[in-house]
């Protein structure tokens, strides 16, 4: 994002080259040509502010003007881990689980909630695949509940997820740094966003 400090020196550097052609065209500058300038870049900050915040969301500018989807709100879905339980040789079945993402025009942060534990966004960003659709990158930090830590200790790791069906859908793979990995699926179950499991799964009777 464009912070004001960016804005202010863009805005203080046109004006500088604003004097420089009026003096090599032999006129000039006067205070009341100058005057207008603070209010000028005060509106250039609200402007940006606010389209970064929530204009970016119009969805008329998605076709041609902002390019990364939309994809705020809670989704339900679940994770297929790869892994085989030694004490069984079997892999462990779906695990339920919920993706809450929140969203400005240049950030995005996810979070994933399970029973057991809750997976915060590092870094984040979308890719456009060579097909054209929207995929989301994001690495991650879990922290499973106390007394899972013993059996599920903290991890990090990377996801990548397709975007499809008008941004109602994520599906992809997962990887983490104990050498594991699986598959996820998710479907958006409420534009809100929700800050726990519990949360999560309170919304799904209002969908």
């Amino acid at each position: 994002m464009l912070t004001s400090l960016h804005l202010k020196t863009l805005f203080w550097l046109a004006v500088i080259a604003w004097v420089l052609i009026l003096l090599i065209e032999g006129q000039s500058p006067t205070v009341s040509l100058l005057k207008p300038s603070s209010l000028v870049l005060f509106g250039m900050i609200t402007v940006v502010t606010i389209f970064e915040k929530w204009g970016w969301r119009i969805p008329f500018l998605h076709s041609w003007f902002v390019s990364n989807p939309n994809l705020i709100g809670t989704y339900k879905g679940d994770l297929d881990s790869c892994w085989i339980d030694p004490a069984t040789g079997l892999k462990r079945g779906p695990i339920p689980a919920f993706l809450v993402i929140c969203q400005t025009l240049s950030t995005i942060h996810v979070r994933l909630y399970t029973v057991e534990s809750e997976s915060c966004s590092v870094l984040g960003a979308f890719i456009k695949a060579a097909d054209g659709k929207q995929e989301l990158l994001f690495t991650y930090r879990n922290e499973p509940r106390l007394e899972k830590r013993t059996q599920s200790p903290i991890h990090y790791g990377g996801t990548r997820l397709t975007v499809s069906h008008a941004t109602q859908k994520l599906e992809g793979s997962y990887w983490t740094d104990r050498q594991t990995l699986g598959e996820m699926k998710f479907a958006r179950v409420s534009r809100k966003t929700a800050h726990s499991f519990q949360e999560c799964e309170a919304l799904i009777p209002y969908v």
